[in-house]
């Protein structure tokens, strides 16, 4: 009877940490993490724990769990990113313990954990104050909970992937299919909906508390622009979008073996029947049906990601990541039957050293924040040294900005700056016209590329001077000085000049 390989497993975890550890102080905040973790810092302090003055779209569990480390590191960022990057280490030892579930083979479970461990993905966005990498270990949770036949659990723990985003209903038809597959009865499935059931009223009352409607759902596609079919003329950029996010997510040559392996498990797959004695029946008779469902589900995932016009993210591919992990080792593993010489230590030690080979490069670019994924260490454009120059400005004081707002109520969250959105340039000009000469510091933050042209260009024209006080990489604050302000010195000098010559002639 084979074990479970705890200790293989266990150093797959321990190399995750080394690989996910330096983002977790580096990073700094894109948009939506600060945006996210600015609803947290309003829980934490007690200034609005129902989020009810908040434009929120998503569920909260996330926010709630990044207010809890609030309290213990105060306000730094990393305290945001604490949840995601221990549901980033779970999540390896996670997947193992799934393949374990649904294939019983050792060597199976520690090459899909490692998969997961060193795919770039995974890596850069484990220490990221985004929803996906806490939706996706609740996801495999939810799975290994049924393939545990715990289903009261996979209940609850796909509930916990409701609250935490709605992109989780999207892997519903794989939760159903695993029940399937593990025969669930009747009594089973209501064991599950009792499990999920609470935590669907849970986020009813919250959002029916904090608004006394439920919009978050609307509010959300609405922040979303809506769902619709992809144009003709969208199809073939968006597939060439979708394959070079591919690529970059798990690095480009295992990517290029995945197309022929994936294909040539497809026919692998497809040919398989219980009935005929063949080494590979030394797996259950359910690993079949599991392999056509995770195949199944993943090509459907990805033709609708492509065929509907959705935003191409790095985000969304991540959920999917842990099942392409097992289908890939399941596929080694389908590969190496058909080499009945090698031993299975050989085998084993021979596909992690391929895996380590193919891998370490992207990997450690990864850890590094090098790639267009996640987060990185430059992901803010520079808000925090922009924010940082305006730490002690007065009470009253006024930042005009188009682009960073989202950084700037992070970063300003308790200074005494009012961030002051604009829409265009004109709206700007019009605003400075009719409160720009109120006495009160004013600034104005734009990106250090031409579109600020236009804007510095139509602020002038208003009559404003504009005077760099701070630069990052890519943003420059100008403080915005008004036309008395320019003229009260002149002003100043006429009157001295006018009261030398008084003099002067007293004199003569």
């Amino acid at each position: 009877m084979p074990r479970f390989p705890k200790l293989p497993i266990l150093l797959m975890t321990g190399l995750t940490a080394v690989l996910r550890a330096p983002g977790l102080f580096a990073n700094s905040f894109q948009a939506d993490e600060a945006l996210f973790a600015t609803w947290a810092r309003e829980i934490a302090i007690w200034r609005d724990p129902l989020l009810a003055m908040q434009p929120v779209d998503k569920p909260p569990l996330l926010f709630y769990l990044q207010a809890l480390f609030y309290p213990l590191f105060g306000p730094v960022e990393f305290a945001a990113r604490w949840p995601n990057w221990i549901a980033s280490l779970l999540l390896v030892p996670l997947t193992g313990i799934l393949v374990w579930k649904l294939y019983r083979r050792s060597e199976t479970a520690v090459l899909a954990a490692a998969l997961v461990a060193l795919f770039p993905l995974t890596i850069q966005f484990s220490a990221t104050a985004f929803i996906d990498p806490l939706l996706t270990f609740w996801l495999i949770a939810a799975f290994t909970a049924v393939s545990g036949q715990k289903t009261s659990w996979a209940g609850v723990l796909f509930g916990l992937a409701l609250l935490t985003k709605y992109q989780a209903i999207l892997f519903l038809p794989l939760l159903l299919g695993l029940g399937w597959i593990f025969d669930w009865r009747l009594v089973r499935w209501a064991r599950g909906l009792v499990g999920l059931l609470p935590l669907l009223v849970v986020l009813f009352v919250w959002e029916f508390a904090r608004s006394g409607h439920f919009l978050l759902w609307q509010n959300q596609i609405s922040n979303f622009g809506g769902v619709r079919l992809s144009s003709s003329w969208e199809l073939w950029p968006r597939f060439l979008a979708w394959a070079d996010l591919w690529q970059t997510a798990v690095s480009p040559l295992i990517f290029f073996l995945f197309i022929p392996a994936v294909g040539w498990f497809i026919i692998q797959t497809c040919q398989v029947s219980p009935a005929i004695p063949t080494p590979r029946h030394n797996r259950p008779d359910r690993s079949w049906q599991a392999d056509r469902l995770l195949l199944i589900f993943i090509l459907g995932y990805g033709l609708f990601h492509w065929l509907f016009a959705i935003p191409v993210w790095d985000r969304y591919l991540l959920p999917l990541l842990p099942l392409l992990a097992i289908l890939l080792a399941c596929a080694y593993d389908e590969l190496l039957v058909q080499l009945p010489s090698l031993s299975p230590i050989l085998r084993f030690r021979g596909a992690i050293v391929i895996l380590i080979l193919l891998s370490i490069s992207a990997s450690w670019a990864a850890r590094n924040g090098r790639t267009p994924l996640g987060s990185s260490s430059q992901s803010d454009e520079g808000a925090a040294e922009i924010a940082a120059a305006l730490a002690d400005a007065p009470y009253g004081t006024v930042l005009y900005d188009h682009w960073f707002s989202w950084q700037w109520r992070y970063h300003l969250f308790d200074k005494r700056v009012f961030v002051s959105w604009f829409p265009h340039a004109n709206a700007l000009a019009t605003d400075l016209t009719a409160f720009g000469q109120d006495g009160a510091p004013r600034y104005l933050a734009l990106p250090n590329t031409a579109v600020a042209q236009p804007i510095i260009r139509t602020v002038q024209e208003a009559g404003f001077t504009l005077t760099a006080v701070a630069q990052s990489n890519q943003i420059i604050l100008y403080k915005i000085i008004s036309p008395q302000s320019t003229q009260r010195p002149q002003r100043n000098n006429q009157k001295i000049s006018a009261l030398s010559a008084v003099k002067t002639g007293a004199v003569a």
